[in-house]
């Protein structure tokens, strides 16, 4: 905007240099001119023709005064300055037309186009240092914007990473207490009812059998009770993440990569079938691959779940006679699943897994 009312200036003391000439043809022309070869300076910069086209106009401007007064016009956009140096030789040349208008009759007016010249100059100077400032504020807030952007990455992958030690130290913490409760407590228990067992072989008398059956009953259902926690509380500190990426890290055939997209959680017979197919692909990988990378990828849809285990081998024949295969094929139908397989390119095992109940049949890792 500045540039334009700049041209605009230039353009009304160009006008007001031309009032004092005859209006003729020449001056119109001149006028046009000028306007045109501004107007090109925006559109066609970086075109060669149109430093010709201006290397014309000087030559005009020796010929014909009215071209004269129209440089200021077109010395505010020429190429004054280069790699934030004044070109000197540049400015000479737009100068230069002055030496063959010099006249004692047009003193007064040859010194207010100097003046003229000089205020271009200025006027150039300032909106290319205008344009610099601009660039600068631009170049700032655009490394301001990816610096938050970064940060901002990093802080949310910071309190990922926390959410994800928090929860593992839990899971392990359940881990921990189910152990010690299986341990002592259930060892206990168990040998408590080996004791009233045994009180009852002594102790024959029908007075005391009847307390101790009930006692025994007692202890029974509690060890039931406690054998149950322990078992849910194994199975809810079982994390399907945790899990794969412990199997990957403990991989050491090949290199193993990890992708997973899973925001809902799957019933813990899924997760045991999940976790017994990417070990048998494992062992799989290890027995009949010349593989350098193995990859888990596990990801959610909208009703149903992907996993696909790949690996890059060249050595895989397709074969779905195999015990492995045979399992991993017997675990998918079991979630209701399907199986797809191929070896064109290493080997893949492309699994769909339905969102919806399955059995509670060979859940056994």
């Amino acid at each position: 905007m500045n540039i334009l009312l700049n041209d605009l200036l230039l353009l009304f003391i160009s006008v007001l240099f031309l009032i004092f000439e005859e209006i003729d043809v020449s001056t119109t022309t001149a006028l046009l001119c000028a306007i045109i070869l501004a107007a090109t300076s925006y559109l066609y910069s970086d075109k060669r023709w149109t430093s010709l086209l201006r290397l014309c106009y000087l030559i005009l401007t020796v010929w014909n005064r009215a071209f004269f007064y129209t440089l200021p016009l077109l010395f505010y956009n020429a190429p004054l300055w280069k790699q934030k140096e004044l070109n000197i030789p540049c400015v000479l040349l737009y100068l230069l037309p002055m030496i063959f208008h010099l006249n004692f009759h047009y003193l007064g007016f040859d010194l207010l186009w100097l003046l003229a010249m000089l205020f271009s100059l200025l006027l150039k100077q300032q909106t290319l240092s205008q344009q610099q400032l601009e660039q600068d504020y631009k170049k700032q807030r655009d490394t301001s914007r990816e610096l938050a952007m970064i940060l901002s990455e990093k802080n949310k992958n910071l309190l990922i990473q926390q959410e994800q030690e928090v929860r593992i130290a839990t899971l392990n913490e359940r881990n921990r207490i189910a152990r010690e409760i299986h341990d002592n407590v259930g060892h206990l228990l168990s040998s408590a009812l080996l004791q009233i067992g045994a009180i009852q072989a002594i102790f024959t008398q029908e007075e005391l059998q009847e307390p101790l059956t009930n006692l025994r009953s007692t202890i029974s259902t509690g060890m039931d009770s406690i054998r149950s926690s322990v078992h849910n509380l194994h199975d809810d500190a079982l994390d399907l993440q945790a899990a794969l990426q412990t199997l990957i890290q403990n991989f050491t055939f090949c290199k193993g990569n990890f992708v997973y997209d899973v925001t809902h959680s799957m019933s813990q017979e899924m997760i045991y079938h999940i976790l017994a197919i990417v070990k048998e692909c494992m062992n799989n990988t290890m027995k009949h691959s010349n593989a350098t990378v193995f990859t888990v990828t596990l990801r959610e849809q909208p009703t149903f779940y992907q996993l696909i285990l790949t690996d890059n081998g060249t050595s895989i024949k397709k074969q779905d006679t195999g015990i492995g295969l045979k399992n991993i094929r017997e675990r998918v139908e079991t979630m209701h699943g399907f199986l797809n397989i191929q070896t064109e390119q290493g080997f893949c095992l492309f699994i769909t897994l339905p969102k919806e109940e399955i059995t509670h049949e060979n859940i056994n890792c």
